[in-house]
This record gives C-alpha cells, structure tokens and sequence, in this order.
C-alpha cells in the first residue's frame, strides 16, 4: 500500500494484517551531490515501489525520509526516531528503513528497527531490460531481510 488517500483508507481498515511499513531514507543535496543524491532517489524509489508491489497488502511504502546530505545522518537522526517513534504508536509491528547512504549503518542500533542498506547503482544508461533485471536482482537480496524479519 502506499501513501495515497485510498491505499491509506484500506490500511485503516486492514491495520491487523498490514504489520510493516517501509520508510525510504532520501538523501538531498543542492550543490556538487546534486546528481549523485538524485540518482540515490531514483534508485531507492524505484526499489521500494517494487517491494511494494511484491508485498502488497502486508506492507505500508511511507514517505521518503529526506535530509540534507550535508548534514550528515547524525543530524538527521534525531527526527527519524521521532518519525520512528509516530510509527510504533500506531502499532505497526515491523519498521524497515531502506537507504543506499552507507552513513546510516553507523546508527543501525540506535535506530531499533531493520536497516537494509543497498548499493546505488547508476540506472541512467541502462537499457530498460536490463534495468529490470538489476531491480529484480535487488529485490530478491532483500526478500531475505523481510522475511527474517518477520519471522521474529
């Protein structure tokens, strides 16, 4: 389901059995970064979408989580664990944070749900096939984490 009023309103009335969320974690940065931060997005959006899609009706895509690159994740952690904070008072049983800033594997502990970190890949000369074979090569790299995770 994703953040769309009638995604929204099915969650609402489904909440027992939608026990995940996903929060992509969003990178910006308006200077030299620029391309390299928008091609994070591209990347994470395009992965997460698809996990979506795959999870459909278990799984609630939120937001992305943005914060200025600049700044660092440490700055920025502070209002994840708020956003964290507003998720578990919902009572969403699992949170997965998804981001390709290998800034915010320091903070996997403090963070205390699943991080999953996934490499950005340059999608931007690809052909659309093999666009699709990379994203499906990533998505079953991260089937795994889902599903340890729920089994917990």
């Amino acid at each position: 389901m994703k953040w769309h009023v009638k995604d929204v309103e099915l969650y609402l009335q489904s909440k027992e059995y939608v026990d995940s969320i996903i929060i992509p974690l969003i990178p910006i940065d308006f200077g030299a970064a620029m391309k390299t931060t928008a091609a994070m997005n591209e990347y994470t959006t395009i992965i997460t979408s698809e996990l979506e899609r795959q999870f459909k009706g278990r799984v609630l895509l939120a937001p992305s989580f943005t914060y200025l690159k600049q700044l660092g994740a440490q700055y920025a952690l502070k209002n994840l664990i708020d956003w964290k904070n507003q998720v578990s008072i919902s009572e969403t049983k699992h949170i997965f944070f998804l981001t390709n800033d290998r800034d915010w594997i320091a903070y996997d502990q403090e963070l205390e749900s699943k991080l999953i970190w996934i490499p950005t890949l340059p999608l931007e000369h690809m052909e659309e096939a093999h666009k699709q074979r990379v994203v499906a090569n990533q998505i079953e790299q991260i089937i795994p984490d889902f599903l340890e995770k729920w089994k917990s």
